[in-house]
């Protein structure tokens, strides 16, 4: 068993709703692999907070078609850029996205526009970048 399928049978939850993976240290390459499982196609709630995914892992996540009824999306501090930003405020699988935690990350008051004035994240009520 891989760390990925012990971390999701701890820490997903029964109804596949939520997974908590918070400072975990999953970084980029765990990013990468969590968009790739089909079995978080129901997940509403992702915390990804102090794992170092960085702007790629971003890109992994926000292309994934298993996270299309993401809600919730936690990534503070994971060392996501402008770059990552963008990513996001682009991302055409997140339409359901309704809140994104972005605080202490890499991320100018241009990336914070972008995101604020993103057109494919029309369901976003909550974007935060200050603590």
């Amino acid at each position: 068993m891989s760390r990925l399928d012990e971390l999701l049978r701890d820490r997903l939850s029964k109804d596949g709703q939520v997974l908590n993976l918070k400072a975990l240290y999953i970084r980029e390459i765990g990013a990468k692999e969590l968009a790739q499982r089909e079995e978080l196609n129901n997940l509403r709630a992702l915390d990804l907070s102090q794992n170092d995914i960085g702007d790629d892992g971003v890109k992994a996540i926000v292309e994934s078609p298993h996270f299309t009824k993401l809600r919730t999306l936690n990534l503070a501090a994971n060392n996501i850029s402008d770059v990552g930003a963008h990513y996001l405020a682009t991302a055409e699988n997140l339409k359901n996205l309704r809140s994104v935690q972005l605080v202490i990350n890499n991320i100018t008051e241009e990336g914070e526009k972008e995101l604020r004035n993103s057109m494919s994240l029309t369901s976003l009520t909550s974007l935060k970048f200050s603590v």
